[in-house]
């Protein structure tokens, strides 16, 4: 919908969805993107310090994806 077609009330409340955080989607999806990224680092320093085994950092960095898509997809619904 373009700007010009929304009434003043509605460009209004927009605006105060956005200057206060943009609701519970915005928040949902800073708090899966935090998660996406403490595991990917967990995942990739587990990869790394592992000797021969590097299935667990493997594991902790699919996981952290998983998250990741899903934030993806609040973003599209969005």
């Amino acid at each position: 919908m373009a700007k010009e077609e929304l009434t003043l009330e509605e460009q209004v409340e927009r605006i105060r969805a956005k200057r206060n955080g943009g609701g519970w989607k915005d928040r949902a999806r800073r708090i899966l993107n935090n998660v996406f990224l403490i595991l990917a680092v967990c995942g990739l320093v587990t990869y790394f310090s592992g000797e021969e085994n590097h299935v667990n950092g493997i594991i902790l960095v699919g996981i952290a994806m998983a998250f990741k898509v899903v934030e993806i997809i609040i973003r599209i619904i969005r």
